[in-house]
């Protein structure tokens, strides 16, 4: 199947594979940077996007490379294409919790299965959490920004608490809420 990836961007692209996937029979859930991509416009900027699924990569292989992705340890490559698709082992987790549940994004490229933006915002508050990293951090930030309706604070209260990280879940609501000063 000959498509041109030059010109797609991020979520076109990662909706055309995952599509192509599903329409294979391999499930797949994208995770990561690239749901941090879509769900703020792309105020961050991934180069790959990463997938989740049961599947081997030996039995992904022949599918994908029948679009020009091309294997290259658990990274697929293809040569028109600006994006790498990265295989993460199952199952889906933030932190110490088993996610099942997805959002689905559909365009005309195909169906797109993903993180929710709550469950994306834990993902990044995961990175801050464990490993300090501040851009993980921002990036929290730039989803509640773009999300904060789809966003529901109570639950990644109760998964900050569970994860040990009532303080750090402090700073990032006194970041988006801050206090005024008298």
């Amino acid at each position: 199947m000959k498509i041109n990836f030059k010109n797609m961007n991020l979520l076109d692209t990662a909706s055309f594979v995952c599509g192509f996937l599903q329409e294979n029979k391999i499930e797949v859930v994208l995770v990561g940077g690239a749901c941090v991509s879509i769900y703020t416009d792309n105020k961050y900027l991934s180069n790959d996007f990463d997938l989740v699924c049961d599947t081997t990569l030996k039995e992904i292989e022949p599918v994908l490379l029948k679009i020009g992705y091309k294997r290259k340890g658990r990274l697929f490559v293809n040569e028109n294409s600006d994006f790498v698709v990265d295989f993460v082992p199952p199952p889906v987790m933030v932190g110490q919790e088993h996610i099942t549940r997805k959002e689905t994004i559909k365009t005309k490229f195909g169906k797109l299965n993903l993180l929710t933006p709550t469950d994306c915002l834990k993902d990044r508050l995961a990175g801050f959490y464990f490993w300090q990293d501040p851009q993980s951090f921002e990036q929290a930030l730039l989803i509640y920004k773009d999300q904060k309706k789809k966003v529901d604070l109570k639950d990644i209260e109760k998964w900050s608490n569970a994860q040990n990280a009532k303080d750090k879940f402090k700073l990032f609501i006194d970041k988006i809420s801050p206090k005024v000063k008298k």
